[in-house]
């Protein structure tokens, strides 16, 4: 809508009122006397009419009634024409020549104003009679009419200047003052006149409240703009205390945080020093009187003369400042909980107002809003460092799948920094592993707002490979619209190998334990082998034909013995009998076997360093890492080749690519062949336990890692070298031990093996029982048997005082061996046992516990006459 200023609005209309006025009343009163002027000319022209037409009155000759008009009418102010069918008879001097009739009927003189004139019809005649007439009267009126009009005219327009200066001068210019004063934020100045000036006041006042909530509002906008900074809590409070101090006019400002039971927690002043008042004080307020009345309002909280309220406890801390007025109000959170207070006092000028309660409302909830965003960074804060911190790999994309955050553990593990992959899909990362329909399904699962969890493949920047296990959860936006996605990783690689190597050990477990079993009775059997090979050999004597088949089958059955031993060995990782040995005799004694393992298209060449200082070794695991590895060899050359075994002393150098030293240096064994070899991708497998290239029933898998097994058990290391196609070499390096050889055991003659005594014994094999028999009898010894527990303890509890020993089996039916010892001990506690078993003394759990109990020794199974006999002798002799 357009607007109009002052002289448009009010002076052009009260000008143009006057105009209107002045026009109409001048119009007015000239029609008033034209009017009086017509009807004084027609009482003259009727008594002119009524004076020619008695004169005329009876003539009708024409020349008797110009004579007439002639005497009456004075040719001064008369002038007249006589008319006669058209034809003018008589003209005075002076007549017309232009005549019209004006308005009011009368004839007038175009030429000449003053003259009025009229037409009279001579009676009984066609004769007219036209007569103009002077009237001066008339004519000065009309002239003195226009004069006053022209000065009344005039006195109208110096009037209506006269007003608009009048006008100009007492409204228009103070009003225009007013507004120029207004528009440049000054005060306008009084001008005399009482409307105007209370006006000017009013707007003075107007201009005043205006300016302060000005004042108010910028300052609680800067308050607004700097809460919205990155401060610190006490920054803030700070910035807060300041301003609004100043905002309310008030000495003293203070913010109180309540802590979550609703105590002082943190009390901040303005305008005082603080920590001087809190030193003399010597305490926080405990919130009692008003400040308790404060914290349980809801609206400020107004007291212009605390004194003399009924909440004022009556006295002030000692150190406290004095408070006059106060004002207050309590600060909630958004979910309606008290975090603390707003307080101001001692107003500067004044009392507090219901002006400054809702100042300070605004204030508060500005501060409410700057608490908890403060609150809310700091636990963004919190948050954002322990995800930096975080052990797990924690991923952040949109909507779209393009990374936008990635933490410390994703960099440490991918190797990837945080600016290579920010707006990059995690496709980066793809190890090739996982088919299309694994992401497929993923993102099918995340994209429908459901969790997905898993375990990924991934690669890392320089090609390596990891597991991960991923849980990949969407976040949505108040709308329900998915706006991000985060996936939280954990690198699980060394767990997986944790978890492969525990069934692997869980598999060898379970193939100990059958292999235990099964070395075991493997054991009593060769037990009988052994035992009665060993009685043939001696009954034969050295020189019989058949001593040479008593000796293949006595060390065949040795070898036997052997090889279940290390399988108990391998499989239930039992103790090695650890012996100073020279590992070329170990090798010397395998060539047999070995040459007879090899076909004959296969190349063996021998090349054994002489004067080898001796190793510290279990002979029997040698000479089986030396076979694994030969048959080994054998089965990578299926169409020929050459099979190399080498020997040498090597310094201390070579153990350092693997953390290992030895003082004495290494004795290195060398096992290579021409084969196939090992493809790369292979050789960090092959000591897998169950590991094989071989054909599907033509390997066990565990040769190789038998091998490592027994070099890493005797503090030696094993390298690896292949190329596909020319072939494999095993380098076995074992430390050097400084000591003597250890010799074969002395033989023994009959008489130093022979004994006396009543021995019983109680096993579950027939073959054993008679073995011992066969094997005791002859050197002195009386035996009686027993095939189980419960037969064994009746003997024993008949006989007892006749029993100088006891040879008890521990794997026995119904009762086994420690229960046995058990009872008898109860019949007797001097009682002798010698414990034997297919299995070691370290292979079977119970019997360091039986021997701290009393057993008196332990024997494996197959034992000789002669460590059967020595063991006799020794507990015998016992006391």
């Amino acid at each position: 809508m357009k607007r109009g200023g002052i002289k448009l609005k009010i002076i052009t209309p009260i000008v143009l009122l006057m105009v209107v006025f002045a026009v109409l009343a001048l119009l007015r009163t000239g029609f008033i006397i034209s009017d009086v002027l017509d009807h004084y000319r027609q009482d003259i022209i009727r008594q002119d009419k009524h004076r020619i037409s008695m004169s005329l009155k009876g003539k009708k000759n024409i020349k008797d009634i110009i004579d007439t008009l002639k005497t009456i009418l004075d040719e001064t102010y008369y002038k007249y024409r006589v008319v006669s069918k058209n034809r003018i008879l008589y003209e005075s001097a002076g007549f017309p020549l232009s005549i019209y009739t004006g308005k009011s009927g009368f004839l007038r003189d175009k030429k000449k104003n003053d003259l009025i004139g009229f037409k009279y019809r001579i009676k009984n005649t066609d004769d007219d009679i036209i007569v103009f007439r002077s009237i001066p009267l008339t004519i000065k009126l009309e002239k003195d009419l226009g004069s006053t009009l022209t000065i009344y005219s005039l006195s109208v327009v110096l009037m209506i200047i006269s007003l608009l200066l009048i006008m100009k001068r007492n409204f228009v210019n103070p009003i225009r003052n007013i507004i120029t004063k207004i528009n440049k934020g000054e005060c306008a100045q009084p001008v005399n006149i009482k409307e105007i000036d209370n006006l000017i006041e009013v707007i003075n006042d107007a201009l005043a409240t205006v300016e302060l909530k000005k004042q108010q509002m910028e300052i609680l906008h800067n308050i607004a703009v700097s809460l919205n900074k990155d401060m610190t809590f006490d920054e803030i409070m700070d910035t807060i205390l300041e301003r609004s101090r100043v905002l309310i006019d008030a000495n003293l400002s203070a913010f109180a945080l309540y802590d979550e039971e609703g105590r002082f927690k943190t009390l901040r002043v303005y305008g005082l020093d603080g920590r001087r008042v809190f030193q003399r004080i010597g305490h926080l307020p405990e919130g009692r009187g008003i400040l308790e009345l404060m914290k349980l309002s809801l609206v400020p909280v107004r007291i212009n003369d605390l004194e003399h309220h009924p909440a004022f406890s009556g006295s002030f801390p000692e150190g406290h400042p004095v408070i006059k007025n106060f004002i207050g109000y309590p600060i909630y959170s958004s979910t309606g909980k008290p975090l603390g207070a707003l307080y101001f006092a001692n107003k500067r000028n004044g009392e507090f107002t219901e002006e400054d309660e809702r100042t300070l409302m605004a204030i508060a909830s500005d501060t409410a809003v700057a608490i908890q965003r403060v609150r809310e960074l700091e636990e963004i804060r919190r948050f954002k460092k322990i995800m930096e911190s975080a052990f797990d790999i924690i991923v952040i994309t949109d909507s779209e799948g393009k990374i936008r955050y990635v933490n410390n553990a994703f960099q440490s593990l991918t190797g990837y920094s945080r600016e290579e992959v920010l707006g990059v899909s995690p496709a980066i990362l793809k190890s090739g592993l996982h088919e299309d329909d694994f992401y497929k399904e993923l993102w099918e699962t995340i994209t429908s707002g459901r969790v997905w969890k898993g375990e990924f493949i991934n690669k890392k920047k320089d090609g390596e490979l990891y597991i991960a296990s991923a849980a990949i959860y969407p976040l949505f936006s108040e709308k329900g619209e998915i706006t991000h996605f985060v996936s939280i990783q954990r690198d699980i690689t060394e767990e997986k190998k944790l978890y492969e190597q525990l069934l692997r050990a869980q598999k060898m477990e379970a193939i100990g334990t059958l292999a235990g079993g099964i070395a075991h009775d493997f054991n009593n059997i060769l037990s009988a082998i052994l035992g009665y090979a060993e009685i043939l050999k001696e009954e034969l004597g050295g020189n019989h034909k058949l001593s040479k088949a008593v000796n293949i089958i006595e060390n065949s059955a040795q070898r036997g013995s052997d090889l279940a031993r290390q399988i108990l060995n391998i499989t239930r990782k039992e103790k090695m009998e650890l012996k100073v040995i020279n590992i070329n005799r170990i090798i010397n004694d395998s060539l047999e076997v070995l040459k007879r393992s090899i076909p004959k298209d296969i190349e063996l060449d021998i090349s054994l360093q002489e004067g080898l200082p001796p190793v510290k070794a279990d002979p029997t695991q040698m000479q089986q890492m030396i076979m694994n590895l030969a048959i080994n060899a054998r089965d990578a050359m299926s169409t020929g080749g050459k099979l190399t075994i080498s020997t040498s002393k090597v310094g201390n150098e070579n153990g350092a690519a693997n953390d290992l030293v030895s003082d004495n240096g290494y004795i290195k064994i060398s096992v290579s062949d021409t084969g196939t070899g090992i493809e790369k991708d292979m050789q960090t497998k092959i000591f897998d336990p169950f590991f094989t290239t071989k054909e599907r029933g033509s390997g066990t898998g565990l040769g190789l890692y038998i091998v490592h097994s027994i070099v890493t058990n005797h503090g030696g290391y094993i390298n690896l070298y292949s190329e596909p196609g020319k072939g494999t070499r095993f380098n076995i390096y074992l430390p050097v031990y400084h000591g003597k050889v250890e010799s074969e055991d002395r033989d023994y003659k009959l008489d130093d093996l022979k004994g006396a005594g009543l021995i019983l014994v109680i096993d579950d094999e027939l073959e054993i029982r008679e073995l011992t028999k066969d094997i005791l009898c002859p050197l002195g010894y009386d035996v009686i048997a027993a095939h189980n527990g419960s037969e064994g303890l009746r003997i024993f509890r008949q006989r007892r005082k006749e029993i100088s020993l006891v040879i008890l089996d521990m794997i026995m039916p119904k009762m086994n061996g420690a229960e046995v010892f058990q009872r008898l001990k109860n019949i007797d506690d001097r009682v002798k046992v010698l414990l034997s078993s297919g299995y070691s003394h370290e292979g079977l759990a119970g019997i360091n516990e039986l021997i701290k109990s009393g057993v008196r020794g332990f024997i494996q199974k197959p034992f000789t006459r002669k460590t059967l006999a020595r063991k006799i002798k020794e507990i015998l002799s016992e006391k």
